[in-house]
């Protein structure tokens, strides 16, 4: 997937989290809900003057909308994680060790 499809979703996924409509963002932001709605569907890609509007509208620093993490990948490696740890108890222990220390 490319960074402006990400990008948008990103945005989205906020706009969505802070139940807020594209033309409720698009005025906070300063933009047209035209040009927002094309930022979201990954067509157009934000200008820097615009970034920092959205960002304040969206309560985010920038990074945020432009960490693309694979929440499918991270399951996946939580999966094979695990599935050592039942099979290596000297791996179990030591975590419990250290997680004992920590508390």
């Amino acid at each position: 997937m490319d960074i402006k499809k990400l990008f948008g979703k990103k945005v989205k996924e906020r706009r969505t989290n802070l139940r807020l409509t594209q033309e409720q963002l698009a005025e906070k932001a300063g933009i047209s809900p035209k040009s927002l709605s094309q930022i979201e569907l990954g067509n157009n890609f934000i200008s820097a003057e615009n970034l920092d509007a959205l960002c304040k509208a969206l309560q985010v620093m920038p990074n945020q909308l432009f960490e693309f993490e694979d929440k499918k990948s991270s399951a996946v490696d939580l999966e094979i994680i695990f599935s050592r740890l039942k099979s290596d108890s000297k791996l179990l222990e030591k975590i419990a060790k250290i997680i004992e220390i920590i508390e």
